[in-house]
């Protein structure tokens, strides 16, 4: 088994991670606005990729090609296997013309989202299987008049050889510091913005809260800035950068409140944020907003949910908890609940089946 990534500084070109051989891919990261900018950044991964894939083909016939997006064209890095009878799956984690909408601030009709939805389109013709992850996203992705037969769905769920279940719960609460904890994309859609002022009301009320911030992205300038703006450098700890899994893990499971602060738009409505399911699974008691995705599979008796864009509200949603280790506990243990009925057991166990029924096929 092998796997064509994008490396980060550091690692090496090729390693080896639980038996399956990994090639990294050197690309400088475009952050910016520039949708034309980015889609040069896509091209070069993907003729790199379609390159890797193919000479690896002649050495060593591979029997299936599995494609994540962004974007959904890198499926097409498949093509030479798929001629010489690999079988394809895409696999669609974020759906892009929404992503486009969302992030440059366009409609549906602008041309490049039109663009993006007809490269969309081919994809899924081009793999024999597609994988959605959940069904919110779904019912999107067949409204565009994809054939329904072509879907399985496989939920992005948290491994828990990586996350261990409920180890945060296992953690005993300091009642003098609480920390607040956001780790993965900085985007403006994201919400973080909003959590930095939320964070100016919080210290008005204690001392005792602080926000740990661990990613990177667009909007990380503009979160650093704010932060010195508000003066809040004393209860923010913005760890920018790439965090490798083995030193993340341990400081998420010292967290006692998870945040997921969400801008509503065509994007996140699609969207079951998966540091939402790492923050569960791990048995950390979550605030986020109220998604589409996030209500149909979560209740209140597991996850705080506030309206989106309001500091005042995630601020007393943060003090509440704060200030009550029963009701997160509480939280903590009823989300799991979403463990057990959608696990990476259950996940793995479909994925399994579909890769079966393909490579048989094949």
């Amino acid at each position: 088994m092998v796997a064509v990534v994008l490396r980060h500084e550091g690692q090496p070109r090729v390693r080896r991670v639980d038996g399956v051989e990994v090639v990294g891919i050197q690309i400088r990261q475009y952050r910016g606005d520039s949708a034309f900018a980015y889609m040069a950044q896509y091209l070069a991964f993907f003729f790199a990729a379609m390159w890797i894939l193919t000479r690896l083909h002649l050495r060593k016939r591979f029997d299936l090609v599995h494609a994540n997006n962004m974007p959904d064209f890198m499926v097409f890095a498949a093509w030479p296997l798929k001629v010489g009878g690999a079988s394809v799956v895409l696999d669609i984690h974020d759906p892009m013309p929404e992503l486009y909408e969302s992030k440059f601030g366009s409609s549906a009709r602008h041309p490049v989202v039109r663009l993006v939805a007809w490269v969309e389109r081919l994809s899924v013709r081009f793999a024999d299987r597609v994988i959605s992850v959940h069904d919110i996203q779904l019912q999107t992705l067949l409204s565009r008049g994809h054939p329904p037969e072509r879907f399985v769905i496989v939920q992005n769920v948290a491994d828990e050889r990586y996350f261990p279940r409920a180890v945060a719960l296992k953690t005993a609460d300091d009642p003098s510091s609480i920390t607040v904890v956001y780790h993965g994309l900085i985007a403006h859609r994201l919400g973080l913005d909003v959590a930095i002022r939320a964070m100016a009301k919080v210290r008005t009320e204690t001392d005792a809260v602080r926000l740990m911030l661990i990613g990177d992205g667009d909007a990380a300038p503009e979160i650093r800035a704010l932060t010195d703006e508000l003066d809040l450098g004393s209860v923010v700890d913005f760890q920018q950068g790439f965090i490798p899994l083995e030193d993340l893990l341990p400081k998420l499971s010292r967290a006692q409140i998870g945040i997921v602060p969400a801008r509503v738009d065509p994007f996140t409505m699609n969207m079951l944020p998966t540091k939402l399911v790492e923050y569960v699974t791990l048995g950390i008691p979550v605030i986020c907003s109220e998604l589409p995705a996030v209500r149909l599979y979560f209740g209140d008796d597991q996850i705080v949910m506030i309206p989106h864009d309001d500091p005042e509200a995630l601020a007393a949603a943060i003090l509440e908890l704060a200030g009550d280790p029963d009701r997160r506990r509480h939280l903590a243990t009823e989300a799991l609940r979403f463990v057990d009925e959608h696990g990476w057991d259950r996940q793995r166990e479909r994925y399994r089946s579909l890769v079966d029924s393909l490579v048989r096929a094949g």
